[in-house]
């Protein structure tokens, strides 16, 4: 659910984890990830996010889906 005026996001990461036990490599992806994650309110201000978007539309206008 969204709130009235924001837009939705939907966001699937795959990543090829380390090669520990599966705990501790999940502690540490979650670890690593979380403070990128903490600044997605951010987003238009983080180099991380711009250069995401920035990526992801030169793959949509590659593909020709814009």
């Amino acid at each position: 659910m969204c709130r009235a005026g924001t837009k939705r996001l939907d966001l699937v990461s795959i990543d090829h984890l380390p090669s520990l036990l599966p705990l501790q490599a999940s502690e540490r992806f979650s670890n690593e990830l979380l403070p990128t994650l903490l600044t997605l309110p951010r987003r238009h201000e983080e180099s991380v996010w711009i250069g995401a978007e920035t990526l992801f539309k030169s793959k949509l206008r590659e593909a020709g889906l814009v």
